[in-house]
């Protein structure tokens, strides 16, 4: 059985390596480390160390930043709560995920596979960004997020978008952070994805971290897991090892539901 997951940092493992990178067993993060910006150093120090350890080629020492920050996320997500469902599965969830991510990332599994059987989608925080830009004949698709305390436009390399597309993906950002618009794109995306999977008969559970779509919270088949989430998330941030704590429980849950074969009806 093929199945897909499409989630976001609950489901990505997003700073569950927080004790191999800064030494600290129970650290709370804000954000994520690869986004906090206080742990850039340590995290090119842990991924020099990988590549000397494994053999890792540097390619290009400019984009070691870069190369170290998409290594660390490779890692979150095999040492995320999947590793203990025991299916095999194609987990590309991703921090900071949304809806019309979900839906490229369906794309790209399906041209590089075939049709999943079974497509495991989460919620994600209302606070995610997505932006689309239309530019000279192309489409490009971001997951931008604005925050006051960030304020500042950077180039990422590692896209393969130029800067002033980049640039202009930034602006739609900060123009829906400002108009305080993202909550409502954030269903209307979540409501065209699942809509698109309807009617396309995608067979797929839902899975619930966080509340406030309607199609997960009003669901008696979805899998509730906001009482495992709240025990790790806080106003300070992650608490890690609490959140390395509850991925057990929530494969389980998981699993039992995919071993049932009680999907969406």
């Amino acid at each position: 059985m093929k199945t897909l997951v499409l989630g976001d940092c609950a489901s990505s493992g997003t700073n569950v390596l927080t004790e191999d990178i800064i030494g600290e067993k129970n650290a709370t993060i804000q954000g994520s480390l690869t986004t906090n910006g206080n742990y850039v150093k340590d995290i090119m120090a842990w991924y020099l160390k990988q590549a000397k350890e494994k053999h890792i080629p540097i390619k290009d020492i400019k984009k070691i930043p870069y190369d170290a920050v998409t290594y660390l996320r490779e890692q979150e997500v095999i040492n995320s709560y999947w590793q203990y469902v025991n299916e095999p599965v194609v987990n590309m969830s991703k921090e900071g995920a949304t809806g019309g991510g979900y839906y490229k990332r369906l794309l790209k599994y399906e041209n590089e596979h075939t049709r999943p059987d079974i497509i495991v989608v989460t919620d994600y925080s209302l606070k995610h960004m997505w932006q689309v830009i239309n530019n000279a004949g192309t489409q490009y698709f971001f997951e931008k997020i604005y925050k006051p305390e960030y304020p500042d436009f950077y180039t990422n390399p590692s896209l393969n978008a130029p800067e002033h597309i980049q640039y202009m993906a930034w602006l739609k950002a900060r123009e829906c952070y400002e108009n305080k618009t993202t909550i409502k794109r954030n269903k209307r995306i979540m409501s065209w994805f699942l809509n698109y999977l309807d009617k396309n008969d995608y067979r797929y559970i839902k899975v619930k971290f966080y509340g406030g779509f309607e199609e997960f919270d009003n669901d008696y088949n979805c899998i509730d897991c906001l009482d495992l989430q709240s025990q790790y998330t806080t106003d300070a941030g992650e608490k890690v090892a609490i959140k390395i704590d509850m991925a057990p429980k929530i494969a389980s849950r998981i699993q039992d539901k995919l071993t049932n074969k009680i999907f969406r009806v």
